[in-house]
């Protein structure tokens, strides 16, 4: 799936609910996930079953951020990534 034309946009999205050290995430496919603005973590009546979300998707965070600085010390952290906003949820199975 490409987010990117989706961006500032109402969405609706489907995927498994699963938690992350970076917050809740929706993972709708092998190398799409979305963070979901404001959810830390997915209750255990959520936690890996699937749900539709509607919200509207954002990026936040740039990849730049990522590359070794001056000295060639690598950084941490996850960079560029998709975020939903305003998002409501429904459990679908």
């Amino acid at each position: 799936m490409n987010f990117e034309e989706y961006l500032d946009t109402p969405v609706t999205l489907y995927g498994i609910a699963e938690n992350s050290m970076a917050g809740a995430v929706l993972v709708c496919g092998p190398e799409a996930h979305v963070f979901i603005d404001g959810v830390t973590e997915w209750g255990e009546d959520v936690r890996l079953k699937a749900i539709e979300l509607d919200g509207v998707l954002t990026s936040e965070g740039d990849d730049a951020d990522l590359e070794p600085d001056e000295t060639g010390i690598a950084r941490h952290g996850i960079g560029r990534h998709y975020v939903v906003k305003d998002a409501t949820w429904e459990v679908i199975s």
